[in-house]
């Protein structure tokens, strides 16, 4: 599996390769890019961004999860975020929805509302 390290500003090609419980990781310029290639070919997380409805309101509040959560799991999020409706007032850092699709990472407030 070929990738580009998206964790610093070098931009390493990696070349990654599982072989059962082994994972090789080669081309990386720093021990960040080591760390990618595996969690990459691993268990990939992702970061999810979105908007949810807010009660009384034509404008949605903008969210995030907190930390990264498995990729498998973003499209699960994202239909939670489009039936989540919040009562205001909301401040930034407010959990908005707690152990998201059992991640144990919350859903956050960005915006003050």
């Amino acid at each position: 599996m070929r990738l580009i390290c998206i964790n610093c500003p070098k931009g390493c090609e990696l070349e990654v390769s599982v072989d059962g419980d082994k994972v090789t990781v080669t081309g990386q310029g720093c021990p960040r890019g080591e760390t990618y290639g595996r969690a990459e070919a691993t268990n990939p997380t992702r970061m999810v961004t979105g908007l949810v409805k807010v009660a009384g309101s034509r404008r949605p509040l903008p969210v995030k999860t907190r930390t990264a959560i498995p990729k498998r799991l973003i499209s699960d999020v994202t239909n939670l975020l489009a039936n989540t409706t919040v009562i205001p007032p909301k401040r930034i850092g407010d959990v908005i929805l707690s152990d998201v699709c059992g991640t144990g990472v919350d859903v956050v407030a960005t915006a003050d509302f």
